[in-house]
């Protein structure tokens, strides 16, 4: 026990180390399965994304489509929850190792500096776990329509084409009776010259029969010939007023036809015509799955850098600023002045802003891409929980500071 007091900084330098690197390695290990997990879960919205199910012919017509799609999605679906489960492995025994190191030094300074134990190991594990928080994602956001269904129906009068194909009707009645009325006006004008011309001719043969009449021995046979070609002019003038009649009768058929496909037309026109068209599974409009770091990277692109810096501020920065001030002090009892002690007091006054930065982030995530009439899953990912533990580490953590304070300041008085 006598040597456990001599040489217990070296078996703390020791144990801090072992302890950090195998943290270290963990965190790097979960980061890795973590971002596969993510690699993955962007294949499933992609596979399932809203324009290429819509505008793909072969899932409207067809089921195997969708059987090769959902075949893929399931495949992928297994990998990303594979991955995320060697994550989640990781953070659990981070977690572990994490507990053990705090019992471990708990232990070894039980005796001598208890509340220096738990405040140092404490403030090692705090930053380990803020670590693994930040750098894995905390939330995912899917926006997705189960079995959506499109409803591919129209009626025919209310479509550019059913206007299009009665105005071409109107305008080929009209031409039609455009014809038919200049042909009509032709055949009377063609009338009225034979008969004008047939009786000039008919006059003619009154007048020669008339002068023919008189001469002897032949003449009658003369006039009886010339009466018979005038009789057969008379004929001619009555030729043409049936194709008139032709004409009318038509044009009223035309008419009669015309009024029918219009009524048929109209008829059909207000049918409902189509199918209900139902894409099975999920169609996922929006999905994401981020990390701190991933939603600093975002607003820095989007230009939003005045909420990006301070997220990183005050989820990453004033955290490390705050455990290292914590261990400074442990460490080195000599700089726990007053005036450092205050300003680790006002450091610490920024605690709930690390509250307020993850409700900030996960209203960030959960509204920014919500679509009315769809379904919105958020699911809490692993590395909230961790950003979460730190929270709750650090609340606790400056109580136990200030006792060690206390603590290191009796022993050195003790000694005096």
């Amino acid at each position: 026990m006598s040597n456990l007091k001599l040489y217990w900084k070296h078996i703390l330098l020791v144990l801090t180390l072992a302890y950090i690197s195998g943290a270290a390695v963990l965190i790097v290990d979960s980061k890795k399965s973590s971002v596969k997990a993510q690699e993955e879960k962007s294949k499933i919205a992609k596979i399932l994304n809203f324009n290429d199910r819509l505008l793909n012919f072969q899932e409207w017509v067809s089921n195997e489509e969708w059987e090769r799609k959902n075949e893929h999605y399931n495949n992928v679906l297994k990998k990303a929850e594979e991955y995320n489960k060697q994550a989640l492995n990781k953070g659990l025994v981070l977690v572990y190792i994490s507990i053990g190191f705090v019992v471990l030094v708990m232990i070894i300074l039980y005796s001598s500096k208890p509340y220096f134990g738990g405040a140092f190991s404490l403030s090692v594990v705090a930053l380990m776990l803020l670590i693994e928080g930040v750098v894995n994602p905390m939330l995912e956001v899917g926006a997705f329509k189960e079995n959506l269904t499109v409803k591919a129906k129209v009626k025919p009068i209310e479509t550019p084409a059913y206007h299009f194909g009665m105005d071409r009707v109107d305008n080929m009645n009209k031409e039609l009776d455009f014809m038919v009325d200049s042909l009509d006006q032709t055949i009377s004008d063609v009338t009225d010259a034979v008969h004008e011309k047939s009786q000039v001719v008919q006059n003619k043969l009154n007048g020669i029969s008339a002068i023919t009449k008189n001469i002897p021995f032949y003449g009658n046979n003369i006039t009886e010939k010339i009466n018979s070609i005038s009789s057969f002019l008379d004929p001619l003038t009555e030729i043409t007023h049936p194709l008139n009649s032709k004409l009318f009768q038509l044009k009223s058929l035309k008419d009669g036809m015309l009024d029918s496909l219009k009524s048929v037309s109209d008829l059909y026109a207000q049918e409902t015509y189509g199918i209900d068209k139902v894409f099975q599974g999920r169609t996922y409009f929006y999905y994401q799955n981020k990390g701190v770091f991933d939603i600093i990277g975002i607003l820095v692109e989007a230009k939003n850098y005045i909420v990006a810096v301070c997220i990183g501020l005050f989820s990453f920065i004033i955290p490390c600023i705050k455990l290292s001030a914590s261990l400074l002090l442990l460490l080195f009892p000599s700089f726990a002045t007053k005036k450092t002690q205050g300003i680790l007091g006002f450091i610490s006054k920024w605690s709930m802003a690390d509250v307020f930065v993850v409700g900030a982030f996960l209203s960030y995530l959960s509204f920014s891409n919500m679509s009315p009439g769809v379904d919105v899953e958020a699911n809490v990912v692993f590395g909230l929980f961790f950003f979460l533990a730190y929270v709750v580490i650090s609340i606790f953590l400056g109580s136990i500071l200030k006792k060690s304070i206390c603590e290191s300041n009796e022993i050195k008085d003790s000694k005096i």
